[in-house]
C-alpha cells in the first residue's frame, strides 16, 4: 500500500501506512506532521503566512542570498500527485524541483531537490533543510511551545557518508513514551542548530534575511525555546547546463528509551537504504499552481527610523528620568506620572521582547466581565483578547514565538503608503501606561501614532491610528479570531454580522463560548 493523498489540490493531506500523516497548506507550507497521538512539528503552519519548517536554497560568494522553496514566499507552483507533493520554479538562474515523498514502510519521509543551473555563468550554492520540533502530545504543545521546547535534548550525531544528523529526543515522558526524531542530509551535512534564535535571531523582527543565511549555520548546540532541527547540506557546483539532486530526509521513532548516543547515527542507514530515498525526480512533473498570497505574506514591512531628540523631546516632554544609555544611545527611560518609553534600538537587542497586560475595570479580586489583552511592542496592537478567566472566552488569538515567524497572530494594521500597503511593525517608540500603550513610528513620509485602551472606567477595549505628520492615509486591520477554539486554529468560518456601526463576531454553538453562552 502506497502513501495516500486524500485529495488532488492542494490543501492536502498525505498519509503513509507507518501512520505518518503531513497537513499541507494550500500555499505549500506544512501545517502540521503527526504520527499516531504525537505531533512532530512546534508551530502550525497558517494559510495567511506558511510556517517555520522549509527548505532554503543560497547562492553563495560574496553575498549569499536565499529564497524558501515552500510556503507563499517561494517561487515555487506546487501540485500533488498519488505518492506526494511537488514544488517547482526558478529562482536566480536556478531551476529548481522539490518532492516530498512520505515512506511506505517506515515512519519516515524525504525531500528531493534538483537543481539546474540555466544561465551561461557557473553557480555555487547549497540548501538548508529547517523544522520545528515539538514531538509531544498537541494539547501540550499547543499550550505552550517555549515549555515544550525546553524539554527536547538535540544532539549531533556524525555518519561516515552523510556527515551532520541531528537527533531530537523528548525527555519529558508522553505517555510513558519518549518520542525521538533524526534528521539528515541525503547527501552530506556539513553544519547544522537546535534553535530558531539560532537560524534567525533577532533580525527577523525587523524583517531582514536571518545572519545565518549569510555566514551559515552556527554547527553549535542551543536548547533554547524555539526546537528545531536545522541541517546545512554540502555546498555543490552547477555548470552551465549542469544539473544535481540533492535533499534530506527525516525519521520519527514512537520511543526511545534511552539518551542519544552516537552509535545512534547507525539508524541512519536503514532509512537511507529504503528505495524512496534512492528515487530520483522524474523529469515531467504534473503541472503546478503559484502558492495564494496574502498580505502577510507579500507587503513588506513599513521601515520606522530612531527618533531624533527633537523629536522625543516633541512627543514625550521634559523630565525624562532614569534614562538608560549603550554606548551613548539613549535606549529607554521613564516619563510623566507612570509613563515608560522603549527605543527601537533596545527592542533590537534584548532577547524578551517589550510587552504590556491591559485589563479594564478596576476590581481588586477576579471580576468575569473584566476584558483582558496583550499588547507587544512588534505592532500586535491588541492579543489575546479574553474575558474573565484567560483560557476560555477567547476573541484573539496570542503571539506564538517572538522571532517573526508569525505576524498575522491577534490585531494587527498595514497603512496604505505610494499605492501599497505596509505592515506596521517594529516603532520607533513604544509607550506603556497602567491603562493604555502607545506606537510612534517615523518613516520617510511623516509620522504615525496608533494607541490601544484598557480603560478602568468601563470594559471597553480601545484602538485608534492617527497621522501625527504625512499625507493623508488608509489603514487596514486585521483580527485574528480565536472564539471558535484552539486559538484561531480551527479551520471553520468566523460566524459574524454587519451593521451601520461595524461588524458583531458570534460565537459558534460547539466552542467554549457557545457552550457558555
Amino acid at each position: 500500500m502506497a502513501a495516500q493523498i486524500s485529495d488532488t489540490l492542494l490543501p492536502a493531506c498525505l498519509e503513509s501506512p507507518s501512520g505518518l500523516r503531513f497537513e499541507l497548506n494550500a500555499n505549500g507550507s506544512v501545517r502540521r506532521m503527526d504520527c499516531g497521538d504525537i505531533m512532530l512539528n512546534l508551530f502550525l503552519g497558517s494559510e495567511a503566512e506558511g510556517g517555520p519548517a522549509n527548505i532554503y536554497l543560497r547562492t553563495l560568494g560574496g553575498a549569499p542570498e536565499a529564497t524558501p522553496l515552500l510556503g507563499p514566499r517561494s517561487p515555487a507552483q506546487f501540485a500533488v500527485t498519488g505518492s506526494g507533493m511537488t514544488a517547482a520554479g526558478q529562482w536566480r538562474g536556478i531551476r529548481f524541483t522539490l518532492r516530498l515523498t512520505l515512506a511506505k514502510t517506515e515512519p519516515a519521509w524525504f525531500w528531493q531537490v534538483l537543481l539546474e543551473n540555466t544561465g551561461a555563468a557557473a553557480v555555487d550554492c547549497d540548501l538548508i533543510y529547517v523544522q520545528d520540533l515539538g514531538i509531544a502530545h498537541y494539547g501540550a504543545i499547543r499550550l505552550n511551545e517555549y515549555y515544550t521546547s525546553h524539554y527536547i535534548d538535540h544532539s549531533p550525531l556524525e555518519h561516515p557518508r552523510h556527515g551532520i544528523m541531528v537527533a531530537s529526543r523528548q525527555n519529558l515522558s508522553m505517555a510513558g513514551k519518549c518520542p525521538w526524531t533524526l534528521i539528515g542530509s541525503l547527501g552530506y551535512g556539513i553544519s547544522y542548530a537546535t534553535d530558531g534564535l539560532q537560524v534567525y535571531g533577532l533580525s527577523g523582527r525587523e524583517g531582514l534575511q536571518p545572519q545565518s543565511f549569510e555566514t551559515g549555520l552556527p554547527n553549535a548546540r542551543l536548547q533554547h525555546e524555539h526546537s528545531l532541527a536545522a541541517v546545512q547540506d554540502g555546498p555543490v557546483r552547477l555548470e552551465p547546463g549542469g544539473s544535481a539532486q540533492r535533499g534530506f530526509f527525516g525519521l520519527f521513532v514512537q520511543n526511545k528509551p534511552g539518551a542519544t548516543c552516537a552509535d545512534d547515527a547507525i539508524m541512519a542507514d536503514r532509512i537511507l537504504s529504503l528505495p524512496e530515498a534512492a528515487a530520483q525526480i522524474p523529469p515531467q512533473l504534473p503541472a503546478g499552481m503559484p502558492a495564494p498570497k496574502t498580505l502577510f505574506s507579500s507587503a513588506p514591512i513599513l521601515e520606522s527610523s530612531e527618533l531624533s531628540d527633537r523629536d522625543i523631546d516633541a512627543l514625550f516632554g521634559p523630565g525624562r528620568r532614569h534614562e538608560e544609555h549603550e554606548g551613548g544611545e539613549l535606549l529607554s527611560f521613564f516619563t510623566g506620572s507612570w509613563s515608560h518609553v522603549v527605543l527601537k534600538a533596545k527592542e533590537l537587542r534584548v532577547l524578551r521582547p517589550h510587552g504590556h497586560l491591559l485589563r479594564t475595570g478596576d476590581a481588586l479580586v477576579p471580576d468575569e466581565t473584566a476584558l483582558t489583552s496583550t499588547s507587544w511592542m512588534g505592532g500586535v496592537f491588541h492579543s489575546m483578547i479574553t474575558q474573565g478567566h484567560v483560557s476560555i472566552n477567547r476573541f484573539l488569538s496570542t503571539v506564538h514565538g517572538y522571532l517573526g515567524f508569525f505576524r498575522s497572530h491577534g490585531l494587527r494594521m498595514f497603512v496604505e503608503l505610494g499605492g501599497r500597503w505596509r505592515l506596521l511593525d517594529q516603532p520607533s517608540a513604544f509607550e506603556i501606561s497602567p491603562d493604555s500603550c502607545r506606537w510612534l513610528y517615523r518613516h520617510e513620509g511623516g509620522l504615525i501614532q496608533v494607541r490601544s485602551t484598557g480603560p478602568a472606567a468601563r470594559h471597553e477595549l480601545g484602538l485608534s491610528a492617527e497621522i501625527l505628520s504625512g499625507a493623508p492615509a488608509r489603514f487596514l486591520v486585521s483580527c485574528h479570531v480565536a472564539i471558535g477554539g484552539d486559538d484561531g486554529s480551527v479551520p471553520r468560518p468566523v460566524r459574524f454580522s454587519r451593521d451601520g456601526e461595524g461588524i458583531i463576531v458570534h460565537a459558534l454553538p460547539d466552542c467554549d463560548v457557545g457552550w457558555r453562552f
